[in-house]
């Protein structure tokens, strides 16, 4: 009896995101009588799922002997396939599933579960189809529980397709179940749900499922162990609140964010997002502290061994830095290409969306702008405008039109930027954006060298002598006779006036 109270225990533990405390209650469970010992041994490996799946690959062939009969040898080879399916060896994760088919006899609610779990290895193949019967059949599970995982899972498959409405949709269906069940509710998975339900939202204006997911992430009680989550979830609300014009909560919730930051490369992000906040509020000081503070802190982290959406902060910073230090630039966005998708957790949205490749063409538009590969940049900006504008994502579509207004001057770029900035009317972005294409568009600093265009920028951000002189690796006297010769090209003689020039061209 002891026994099974801890195992109880220890499955609530696990269900609300404290696996360091599940994994305590199960503290000498081999010694524990049938059937708890064999169902401690299949809990552990749950657990040890959502930390590393090699190990729990490892703690399953261990306990494989013990495991008898058919209920326990159905859950291990369904937890095998799962964990088979974390380590990309996908037809062994679908072996497992047959394995598990055949203990199933013909029981509803294990083929229920076979069927979810069928259906979530075809989307992290990305073989996306919402409409697959295995959906349907997960569907019938009597479990809430099940019935959420699968409502998150179709709804992964709907944004496979671009189709970010039906997304939220079954979002909200899900979060809808765990408000009714909440004791069915598992803690990571709602966190998961949260953290893109508000970003899709926040993408796509929809403020009533940005709302609906906010009240919910209020009601929750948030373990430290699930600090990932809840620091994504935080910074979707921030850049909703951002987005919907709200720029003092916007601000409070990145602060928030960066607190709960479970990592350096996290870190980086939330120095990185209030930088982008920071230039949209024409507060170049406040960016440029940001900025580097978030290059400071980005030195620390090993970015190939990162797995997930952390290594955008790459993409981002590369954004930031074009205008101020291409090289910089250039080495945040090659090392992000480098690294590529084959060591993403392929269980993560980020392994498949391809909006990722749109975040990396548009940095990579401001890298070849600011370099005066002019064709390259409008190949780049080209692309990323019909990722975002096919996927209703505004605000990068709005960046990329404005981007491509900049280089070649054409009406019709500048009233799309015009149009997808329209979708956030109250908002700092809006008034950014609408200030840049409102100017006369020309050219972006035509005639100069890249390493003039560099420089110009960086006299602006108020770089003195020395300084210019460690960014581009020149002698003080090369660095003070470019800076004349900027003088001389733009008919100015000081910082100031080569500043005002640089606005009137729409450029600062």
């Amino acid at each position: 009896m002891a026994q099974q109270q801890q195992l109880d225990e220890a499955r609530e533990l696990f269900r609300t995101g404290r696996y360091e405390a599940a994994s305590a209650c199960l503290a000498g469970f081999e010694g524990w009588p049938s059937p708890q010992h064999e169902r401690a041994h299949l809990l552990r490996a749950e657990i040890l799922i959502y930390r590393d799946p090699v190990d729990a690959l490892e703690a399953l062939a261990r306990s494989s002997d013990v495991l008898k009969s058919d209920d326990t040898r159905f859950d291990y080879y369904i937890l095998s396939g799962r964990a088979y399916a974390g380590v990309r060896n996908f037809d062994g994760a679908a072996e497992m599933f047959t394995s598990a088919e055949s203990v199933a006899e013909n029981d509803p609610s294990l083929l229920a579960t076979i069927a979810l779990q069928r259906a979530r290895l075809r989307c992290i193949q990305g073989d996306f189809d919402p409409n697959d019967p295995n959906f349907a059949l997960a569907l019938t599970h009597p479990d809430p529980g099940l019935r959420m995982l699968t409502l998150t899972w179709r709804a992964w498959a709907h944004a496979g397709l671009a189709n970010y409405r039906a997304q939220i949709t079954d979002f909200r269906a899900a979060l809808a179940m765990a408000r009714e069940y909440p004791a069915s509710a598992d803690y990571k998975l709602m966190g998961r749900t949260l953290h893109a339900l508000i970003r899709v939202a926040a993408e796509l204006g929809d403020h009533e499922a940005a709302d609906d997911g906010r009240n919910i992430y209020e009601t929750l009680d948030w373990p430290t162990e699930l600090a990932e989550e809840q620091f994504l979830t935080l910074r979707a609300m921030a850049w909703e609140a951002f987005m919907r014009g709200d720029s003092a909560r916007a601000q409070w919730l990145f602060r928030d964010s960066k607190e709960v930051a479970p990592s350096d490369a996290w870190r980086v992000m939330s120095h990185v997002d209030r930088a982008y906040v920071a230039r949209m509020n024409r507060n170049e000081p406040w960016a440029r502290d940001e900025l580097m503070q978030a290059q400071a802190q980005g030195r620390s982290v090993v970015w190939d061994a990162t797995t997930g959406e952390e290594r955008q902060a790459l993409v981002t910073l590369a954004v930031l830095f074009a205008p101020v230090d291409m090289g910089q630039a250039q080495r945040y966005v090659s090392n992000y290409m480098r690294m590529g998708k084959d060591s993403v957790d392929p269980t993560l949205a980020i392994a498949h969306d391809r909006r990722a490749n749109g975040f990396t063409q548009y940095a990579s538009g401001c890298v070849n702008q600011v370099l005066g590969n002019r064709e390259s940049a409008i190949t780049a900006f080209e692309l990323a405008y019909r990722i975002f504008d096919e996927a209703e994502h505004h605000f990068r579509a709005a960046l990329a039109a404005q981007g491509l207004a900049e280089i070649t001057g054409a009406a019709v770029w500048i009233e799309r930027a015009r149009t997808h900035a329209g979708a956030f009317p109250k908002s700092a972005f809006y008034k950014f954006m609408t200030e840049r294409i409102s100017r006369h568009a020309t050219p972006w600093i035509e005639g100069l060298t890249p390493m003039q265009r560099q420089l110009a920028l960086s006299i602006c951000e108020g770089l003195d002598t020395r300084q210019l002189s460690r960014r581009f690796s020149r002698s003080e006297f090369t660095i003070k006779r470019e800076v004349q010769t900027l003088y001389n090209l733009f008919n100015v003689g000081s910082r100031n006036d080569l500043r005002d020039k640089l606005e009137e061209r729409g450029v600062l």
